[in-house]
């Protein structure tokens, strides 16, 4: 046991774990985030040598300009060129996207990354409030942190990498009364959100944020600034304040969410109840590619069978290790 864990791991370190997952192996169906798809694309397209693939797409970072959609169209005609044979589906994660994505050419689903979060991974915890606003974010420049200066009991947790020390060193001095923690294990971040009375997500733009659903499956409202990315799909007014881009306007979202009459549960239960029309879609686009290619598969039945968290994508949860492993017993 210890020598097959061992030669586990070393092929991981090897890169033998592709970062794609295999909805379906017949017909053959994988999920992957565009940008490791790009970044593994001759290993991916390799393993799936044979069949006729469909390739489902989540975007790690927006596409919500004409630049950046252009950019997928330029990359997705080079799968074309290598695998005629590919069904390309891009999963968006707003209109405005699904809009520029489809503009170029290519097929375009508003099909949000975070309703694919496992709400059974986050729990309501009646905790005593510690602090008025947690932030669960990457110490790292473009996630602002200087906008939540003016929050005076502030919990901070993310890690950082060796290139941005001077950005941490520099949010360290800068909230000398914020209490900060490198990482918290995934079971422990719900737990981790309730000893605060919201959450943060000041960002101008990145991808759809998943901590921002986070805060929300774990019953607590939140403060976000404007963005690109569409972490705002899920949020209602009642507990999603919209602040402006200044650290007053911040604070002040913090106090009125401190002040939120909707309860826990029902964050909870509204955020599930809008996850709910994305999932359908996924499963509709599945069982259109089922019956297309002929395979007698109940996708809506067969739901709990393929779906995993953040469908094992961008977290070492197993799954992703499934593309070589299924595909070549599929050979």
């Amino acid at each position: 046991m210890i020598a097959q864990t061992a030669r586990f791991i070393k092929q991981l370190i090897q890169g033998d774990a592709l970062p794609a997952y295999v909805i379906f192996r017949e017909p053959a169906v994988v999920i992957s985030y565009f940008e490791d798809f790009v970044k593994h694309r001759d290993a991916i397209l390799k393993a799936l040598a044979g069949s006729k693939p469909h390739l489902i797409f989540q975007f790690g970072w927006h596409r919500e300009t004409p630049e950046r959609a252009a950019e997928v169209a330029a990359e997705a005609a080079v799968v074309h060129r290598l695998c005629p044979e590919a069904e390309l589906i891009f999963l968006c994660n707003s209109e405005r996207e699904v809009a520029l994505i489809a503009g170029v050419g290519l097929r375009a689903e508003y099909c949000h990354q975070n309703a694919f979060l496992d709400e059974g991974h986050y729990r309501l915890y009646d905790r005593p409030i510690k602090y008025d606003a947690i932030y669960l974010a990457r110490i790292t420049p473009f996630k602002r942190h200087h906008l939540a200066v003016g929050v005076k009991s502030l919990r901070l947790i993310g890690d950082h990498s060796p290139q941005e020390a001077g950005y941490f060193a520099e949010v360290m001095r800068e909230f000398p009364q914020a209490s900060w923690q490198r990482k918290v294990f995934s079971r422990f971040v719900s737990r981790a959100i309730c000893e605060a009375h919201c959450g943060l997500c000041l960002s101008a733009e990145e991808g759809a944020m998943f901590v921002s659903a986070e805060y929300l499956l774990s019953g607590r409202p939140l403060v976000s600034t404007r963005n690109l990315g569409g972490r705002d799909a899920f949020f209602a007014p009642a507990y999603a304040y919209i602040a402006e881009d200044t650290a007053d306007s911040v604070r002040d979202g913090v106090a009125a969410m401190k002040r939120c009459a909707v309860t826990p549960a029902e964050i909870r239960q509204r955020t599930i109840d809008k996850f709910q029309p994305h999932r359908r879609r996924l499963i509709a686009i599945l069982q259109d590619i089922c019956d297309r290619a002929g395979v007698k598969h109940d996708a809506a039945a067969e739901w709990p069978s393929y779906f995993t968290h953040k469908f094992g994508l961008r977290c070492f949860n197993g799954p992703r290790v499934r593309l070589t492993r299924i595909l070549k017993r599929r050979k």
